[in-house]
């Protein structure tokens, strides 16, 4: 495989997460700007540094639901186990994220709580939990530099028992210049990488590479029970569609990945619509629309690695149909390639046997005829007439990749509800 940058990797999720999150705004960015400066002025080593920036960037990828964001905006959380433990379960199936998954688990510790955990406490956790309290004592409505002496005093005061002393004493320090202030709201993750050096290359094996494609994917299907499997179950058909149509083992890695990836920009639209009983309206399908533009643009650092350009082009295309009534692009005949009619066809069939919130599966058969009688001139009639001879091998892989996700889903659920301390 050829190389790519952990930052290329991390910006997908670090965009799924912030940009696209309509209630708390740039909040990934600045509580790494914030933690960013206490790690400089406890003169944290590299390593060090890199995963503390990441998981700032990140730490809040397990809040999915818009009920559990709203509750995060508050000074102090009640219940922060649940997305903490989410974000963990998560990230820590990307191995090369496992450091910063383990930091994310306790980005809300309370230094005061901290001998009620069996496990090791990371450093960076005592930092992040700081610097997130930090940014949510910032109000949007007033000049920054108009509130740092209240908000420096607000968290001070809770130095020893909420905050870790060493990370007060670097904040107290830190916040007294303006220019602490000012980048929260000026400095780009960009620049912040550039800061500290993170330009390093890594080999990914095909293994990393589904598992950081899996991460993403958690993101968008995690958020509710009716997608929990569904972009996995896009991926596992795309890629088997990609080995019966005689492509390249290559080129199936690529579309198990778009596959993975195709969904998304859903993280930009609100739940209601996705977990809505009974048909949408004109005006809420519009907004489900920008689902596929979003994803591109969410995956779009990933352009940069030749490899990844086709799985970037599948994931926005999918909805793209060969009259050119698709969305959001309108593209049309030669300008749909292999790889995105094998996308779009997976992710048709994945979604009509899965149940939804208005409807139960449906059977394979009524799944197939569906397509062929509506769908199969729009995607590709010969393709589609292929894969109509391989019914019992793609049952197979959605029953598999059902039970998969069931299980996925609920461990995580339950992970959230059993462990941790309320802290």
């Amino acid at each position: 495989m050829e190389k790519i940058s952990l930052k290329e990797l991390a910006f997908p999720l670090i965009k799924a997460i912030d940009s696209f999150n309509y209630l708390l705004k740039a909040h990934q960015r600045r509580t790494a700007v914030i933690a960013y400066h206490i790690g400089k002025k406890l003169g944290l080593n590299y390593g060090d540094m890199v995963e503390l920036v990441v998981a700032a960037a990140l730490h809040d990828i397990g809040a999915l639901s818009v009920q559990e964001r709203d509750s995060l905006i508050k000074e102090d959380v009640e219940n922060p186990s649940p997305h903490c433990l989410m974000g963990y379960k998560m990230l820590s199936g990307f191995d090369m994220f496992a450091d910063i998954a383990k930091i994310i688990r306790h980005h809300h510790i309370r230094y005061e709580n901290r001998e009620k955990y069996d496990e090791d406490i990371k450093f960076q956790s005592y930092i992040i939990h700081l610097a997130d309290r930090v940014d949510i004592c910032l109000s949007p409505d007033h000049f920054i530099l108009n509130q740092k002496e209240k908000v420096r005093a607000n968290i001070l005061e809770k130095n020893g028992t909420v905050f870790h002393p060493d990370v007060c004493a670097a904040f107290e320090e830190v916040s007294k210049p303006d220019i602490f202030w000012i980048e929260i709201n000026s400095l780009t993750m960009e620049q912040l990488f550039s800061r500290i050096g993170f330009i390093s290359s890594i080999e990914l094996t095909r293994l990393q590479i589904e598992q950081f494609a899996l991460t993403i994917s958690h993101i968008i299907d995690f958020r509710s029970r009716f997608t929990a499997g569904h972009s996995y179950t896009v991926g596992k058909l795309a890629g088997f569609i990609g080995r019966i149509l005689g492509m390249d083992e290559d080129f199936c890695l690529k579309l198990t990945i778009a596959g993975y990836f195709h969904d998304i920009g859903k993280i930009g639209i609100d739940t209601q619509y996705i977990e809505k009983v009974g048909p949408l309206t004109d005006e809420e399908y519009n907004m489900v629309k920008l689902h596929c533009y979003y994803s591109g643009q969410i995956l779009s650092e990933l352009n940069s690695s030749e490899w990844f350009r086709d799985v970037v082009k599948w994931a926005q295309y999918h909805h793209e149909r060969l009259s050119g009534n698709g969305y959001p692009f309108s593209i049309s005949g030669e300008d749909i390639d292999a790889g995105t009619k094998i996308i779009a066809f997976s992710d048709m069939i994945s979604a009509l046997m899965e149940d939804r919130p208005y409807r139960t599966r449906l059977s394979i058969d009524v799944a197939f005829d569906i397509i062929d009688n509506y769908a199969a001139d729009n995607i590709d009639p010969q393709m589609i007439k292929v894969i109509d001879r391989y019914k019992p091998e793609i049952q197979q892989i959605v029953d598999d990749c059902k039970k998969r996700a069931e299980r996925t889903y609920d461990e995580s659920v339950s992970y959230n509800m059993d462990c941790g301390i309320a802290e």
